[in-house]
């Protein structure tokens, strides 16, 4: 019981995150159809909004409503599970790796980064992007270990109520 009250409060917490990553992979869809190289990343974030979502529909209707779902239910939810999981690993290890970086070493790289890009702003220090990419690492670590944390409840309250998905059932 635990479990499902930790998974009810992380699935709602994750559904505005996904919500904003869905609006921002719209756009990112867009980006990709003129550069190919990034159709990886907006895979990979349709793969978190989507297991988001699915995770959410069997939470409302098939746990609390006790309705069976359609076995393909349970198959979306594993494989974006796994693509989610890929997600938040990466989101983790970036985010580690802006925390171990020295103030001076960031600042000597976000300098070179400024440096390259002739139509930023000259209010734009790099202190503040200091600031920014150390809020932006805050978030992509708080959503790794979010997102981590949830799959495998999921996977194991999918084990839990396996009989919601038999194929008599849901038709």
């Amino acid at each position: 019981m635990k479990a499902l009250t930790i998974f009810r409060i992380l699935t709602f917490i994750l559904i505005p995150i996904a919500a904003l990553f869905g609006v921002m992979d719209f756009f990112m869809l867009f980006m990709a159809l003129a550069n190919p190289s990034m159709l990886f990343v907006v895979f990979v974030m349709a793969g978190f909004v989507i297991y988001s979502f699915a995770s959410l529909y069997f939470l409302t209707r098939g746990i609390d409503i006790n309705k069976p779902c359609k076995p393909s239910l349970k198959d979306w939810i594993k494989v974006n599970g796994y693509v989610a999981a890929f997600m938040g690993l990466t989101f983790l290890t970036n985010s580690i790796g802006i925390f171990l970086l020295s103030d001076a070493d960031l600042k000597q790289f976000l300098g070179r980064f400024l440096e390259s890009q002739p139509t930023v702003p000259p209010t734009f220090t790099t202190e503040l992007f200091v600031q920014a990419m150390k809020m932006a690492a805050y978030f992509l670590l708080f959503v790794g270990i979010l997102t981590l944390v949830h799959i495998p409840l999921n996977f194991r309250l999918l084990k839990k109520y396996g009989y919601l998905f038999n194929e008599q059932t849901a038709s």
